[in-house]
């Protein structure tokens, strides 16, 4: 049965901005949101695994929350919880938040109907 309430686990997101300073590039962070999704142990869909597609991600958020909307290069704590301020705001350090992120939105497996989508996501440090 999908979408069981005790598979479920608290996720925090955020989405990154860069923005040129100069001959710089900073990345600014949106006040972490936190949601209840379903997380993958392992990459790949049932049926992207059945048809032979090695996926290019190392797991996969299934969410039922239709007005959930991130986009490629968005941040997640899977495994972690982002340090914030009283505010809410990430606490960051040198514009690093000081408790990083652990996983980055890499693929929407996503369709304009239905009642779920998915998200192929991967580890922050794992990239080739």
């Amino acid at each position: 049965m999908i979408g069981l309430k005790r598979q479920k686990q608290t996720v925090y997101w955020s989405r990154v901005t860069e923005t040129l300073e100069g001959i710089d590039t900073v990345s600014t962070y949106s006040q972490p949101q936190s949601f209840k999704f379903s997380v993958s142990s392992t990459a790949g869909t049932p049926e992207e695994i059945s048809a032979g597609i090695v996926p290019d991600y190392d797991r996969y958020i299934t969410s039922f929350n239709r007005s959930f909307h991130p986009q490629e290069g968005d941040v997640f704590w899977i495994n972690t919880v982002p340090q914030v301020d009283t505010l809410g705001n990430l606490v960051l350090e040198d514009g690093i938040p000081t408790t990083p992120p652990d996983y980055r939105l890499k693929k929407i497996l996503d369709t304009q109907r239905g009642n779920l989508a998915r998200y192929g996501i991967k580890k922050i440090g794992a990239e080739e």
